[in-house]
């Protein structure tokens, strides 16, 4: 079953978080194993399957990267698994500055974390914008680099995140 059909919305990258959210409420109530109690085998596992089913399509379709991987995906390029590597040297020079500044924070650069968390924030957000126009002008393999550009920043929100945790708590 495709996730978008699912929920009754269009397969594109951009949906409504909170349709996204209603529908989701509500095909929990619909299939619910707790509703199924008193049904016989057959019909708690079918229950079962489908609770599970629209709970993997809600977390797929409340991510942006998990759902432009998704829409990839439908369009027949699967890069979920893959060990492919970005070639943009530009990009991964970035990447490793980002690093060395996360590693040479200390709890002396509160103010210097939180800007640098906005402008990783701000670059996100920029990155999910180059995806929905990619994937309008289905560029597929111009979306799978910027998915695996998404993947990394994501991945630095994180550290990000725990080296604030350390420091700060």
């Amino acid at each position: 079953m495709n996730y978008f059909e699912l929920f009754s919305l269009p397969a594109i990258f951009s949906i409504d978080q909170n349709r996204l959210s209603q529908t989701y409420r509500d095909l929990q109530k619909q299939y619910h194993p707790d509703k199924f109690a008193m049904q016989d085998a057959q019909a708690k596992l079918q229950a079962m399957q489908k609770s599970t089913e629209v709970n993997d399509a809600f977390v797929t379709l409340k991510d942006s990267c998990l759902r432009a991987q998704y829409l990839l995906k439908l369009n027949g390029l699967d890069i979920e698994l893959e060990q492919r590597t970005l070639q943009d040297t530009d990009f991964l020079m970035q990447q490793m500055q980002w690093r060395e500044k996360i590693s040479e924070f200390t709890e002396d650069d509160e103010d210097e974390i939180d800007h640098f968390n906005k402008e990783i924030i701000g670059l996100v957000k920029d990155l999910e914008a180059e995806i929905e126009v990619a994937l309008q002008n289905e560029q597929l393999e111009v979306t799978a680099d910027l998915v695996r550009k998404l993947k990394f920043m994501l991945k630095l929100q994180v550290e990000l995140e725990l080296l604030e945790e350390k420091l700060f708590d």
